[in-house]
């Protein structure tokens, strides 16, 4: 179905004509620029001098390595044993095929048992209801809402803030949830 790896320099091209898809960031807590690939190319970089504090994957198609998307666990805080998780599919034609699910039951595992994290936690725009469904039925809890922070199309938009906690995922396992 699908495979993770680190993202390469040679990423770049496709994830930078996905950022200059204002399709894609509408559903993203993000504001839409024109962005270079020059700029891209400085921000993998910054990736590169900064992998203690951030883990960045390209998702792949496992039938041929094609890239479909990106997950990132980033801001990891070794004092508090934190990160903020974000995913996204880019490629349309994976939209809405259990692979966003997929993905995030396994970046968490990953957090949990190899990162030795405690807590993950994301920022998801109100009106995105399908991500809201996919990150309450992967253990995701709402811990919060930001009135009116993200300004796109014309307009606010809300933020939702939601996290899970290691010992909530821990729990779920003994339960058979996850």
């Amino acid at each position: 179905m699908f495979t993770l790896r680190e993202i390469l320099k040679k990423d770049i091209k496709t994830i930078n004509a996905w950022r200059n898809d204002s399709e894609i960031i509408n559903f993203l807590c993000c504001n839409f620029f024109y962005i270079s690939e020059e700029i891209d190319e400085k921000w993998y970089e910054n990736y590169l001098n900064n992998r203690d504090k951030n883990v960045r994957l390209s998702i792949l198609e496992s039938d041929n390595n094609h890239l479909i998307g990106n997950v990132y666990l980033t801001n990891i805080q070794s004092i508090n044993r934190s990160a903020e998780f974000s995913i996204v599919i880019s490629n349309k034609k994976y939209w809405s095929k259990g692979i966003g699910e997929a993905v995030c039951r396994k970046i968490i595992k990953h957090a949990f048992i190899n990162l030795n994290l405690n807590r993950i936690y994301l920022y998801v725009l109100e009106q995105n209801t399908r991500a809201i469904r996919m990150y309450e039925k992967v253990g995701f809890l709402l811990e919060g809402k930001l009135e009116e922070t993200v300004y796109k199309n014309g307009s606010y938009h809300n933020t939702l803030v939601m996290a899970i906690l290691r010992k909530n995922y821990n729990k779920d396992i003994q339960n058979n949830k996850i």
